[in-house]
């Protein structure tokens, strides 16, 4: 669902904020987008959360190609995994004179591709990125469909799970949605148009070398010439990712064998012989998401609006284990993973293993219940609504006990703040406030003052006012230190109707 495209691209993408989807979805946020798709925060009224994603992809000219696509969101949005995003519809629509598709999908807090921009996994922390992957994998190849695009950016995290996008699902056998736009992440068959599991598994060991080394393997598009591993590539993970990068779909394990891996119930995976060490490798060029129309959009008069599909019941997804149930010794083993999985001890996890599943335990301390806030009325046809999305209930975040070291320390120590980033809340939102709104964020500060990852702590009334503190904390910077240690720092925001102010302790 993270797209990326040039800055002109995204202004244009940009320029739709304030608009509505049919009357119904308000664009209330430019999320990211390509050259021929945009993503936008959205509101789905009578859903909680009421806060989605909405994807709009430029309408293809020839109307089979819509259709084709509708269908497949269709089919997609029948799925229900605890591990795939999940779809909530799909629908034609007319913005700003522009002929789209859309596909409204769950808000994801974000991905993988996002936490590789600052650092490689663990090699615990791929292992605990396999499970689910695989278990959502193993779910589409049993119903004869697949993931189609298994990338970095196309592994979420919502809330305290982890997820695969689901809106480049289709039937085994169906072409992807354009072969001239190839990449990295396409197995060689897709070239030809064929869709199989083979290629999600290549795309997961391309992936899965990019998440341990963040770098690919090279050689990907040479045709039959080798392919190359970078040499930092973990000797534990190595032989797996050579397997799923064999250029023949025969050669390559099924998710059950990887499962089986991943489990320790395998001994050793088949060698494969096509890939070789290198001592020194180059980073290759990014490779950006294509978009899911191949062809320009052809400007139509008029166009009938299609409603969109309606919501798809959810079943309860399975339960997730709380933070300290999941806390595992961590052993410097690099084989296959004994019957009690080491999760590691570091809070950077959070950005992809999910928030629910960091191996460090976050230090938190005790805090008074702080007033709700009013409900903002919604209009679900307005064009353009003026109000912020409507605050909502949110039970507090369960979290681990601190170790008895950090209890009390958070009161004793103010950090150095070099920029402190205030969120600028419109006063339709503050009219919103009837006293206090509190939100706590606990921050990991890097050595050079920067913030590497953002944490909610603790939870106020309101997911909206919730958002805001977190994407304020990210842009917060701080005095340097000559230690290599990052530092943990609670940065602790009050929205009133007056306006907003912050502080920050340091816990650690």
């Amino acid at each position: 669902m993270n797209v990326a495209a040039s800055e002109s691209t995204r202004d244009v993408w940009a320029a739709l904020e304030g608009h509505a989807v049919n009357g119904v979805f308000p664009l209330r946020r430019h999320l990211g987008s390509s050259d021929h798709s945009g993503v936008f925060l959205t509101e789905f009224a009578g859903r909680e959360p009421s806060e989605v994603a909405l994807k709009l992809v430029a309408a293809p000219a020839t109307p089979t190609l819509a259709d084709s696509q509708l269908s497949r969101w269709l089919a997609a949005s029948r799925l229900d995994h605890p591990h795939l995003l999940r779809l909530l519809g799909a629908g034609r629509c007319q913005v700003d004179g522009m002929h789209y598709l859309y596909a409204l999908m769950e808000y994801a807090d974000q991905n993988l591709g996002q936490l590789l921009e600052h650092r490689a996994l663990t090699e615990d922390e791929a292992r605990e990125m396999l499970v689910p992957t695989l278990s959502a994998l193993a779910f589409l190849h049993d119903r004869k469909f697949v993931q189609g695009r298994l990338k970095p950016s196309n592994i979420l995290v919502v809330g305290d799970q982890l997820k695969l996008a689901s809106d480049t699902i289709r039937p085994v056998g169906v072409a992807g949605d354009s072969v001239n736009a190839m990449s990295m992440y396409d197995a060689p068959e897709a070239r030809e148009g064929s869709g199989s599991g083979a290629g999600d598994v290549w795309a997961l060991g391309v992936t899965l070398c990019e998440a341990l080394t963040r770098r690919q393997p090279s050689g990907l598009r040479d045709g039959g010439g080798s392919i190359v591993l970078p040499p930092d590539l973990s000797s534990a993970f190595r032989e797996l990712v050579a397997r799923c990068v064999s250029r023949q779909p025969h050669d390559r394990p099924k998710v059950a064998e990887l499962e089986a891996w991943v489990s320790g119930k395998h001994a050793a995976l088949a060698p494969a012989t096509v890939l070789q060490p290198e001592a020194t490798i180059a980073l290759l060029e990014p490779a950006y998401p294509e978009p899911i129309a191949s062809e320009p959009v052809a400007p139509v008069p008029t166009v009938a609006p299609m409603p969109p599909v309606s919501p798809i019941a959810t079943q309860p997804a399975e339960p997730v284990p709380t933070v300290s149930e999941r806390v595992a010794s961590h052993g410097p083993s690099v084989g296959p993973p004994s019957k009690r999985r080491a999760l590691p001890l570091i809070l950077g996890a959070v950005i992809v293993i999910a928030l629910g599943w960091v191996g460090m335990r976050v230090l938190r301390t005790d805090h008074a219940p702080t007033p709700p806030g009013t409900a903002v009325s919604r209009n679900a046809g307005v064009q353009a609504p003026a109000a912020p999305p409507t605050p909502s209930d949110a039970a507090p975040v369960v979290l681990s006990p601190p170790p008895p070291s950090a209890i009390g320390a958070d009161a004793a120590v103010s950090p150095s703040e070099v920029h402190k980033e205030i969120p600028d809340v419109p006063r339709s939102a503050r009219q919103t406030i009837h006293g206090h709104v509190k939100v706590s964020v606990r921050v990991i500060v890097n050595k050079d003052g920067t913030v590497f990852a953002a944490l909610t702590d603790q939870r106020g009334p309101s997911r909206y006012f919730e958002r805001l503190a977190i994407e304020a904390a990210k842009k917060w910077t701080f005095s340097p230190v000559d230690t290599e240690a990052q530092r943990i720092v609670v940065l602790r925001f009050d929205f009133a109707r007056e306006g907003a102010t912050a502080r920050a302790v340091t816990v650690r």
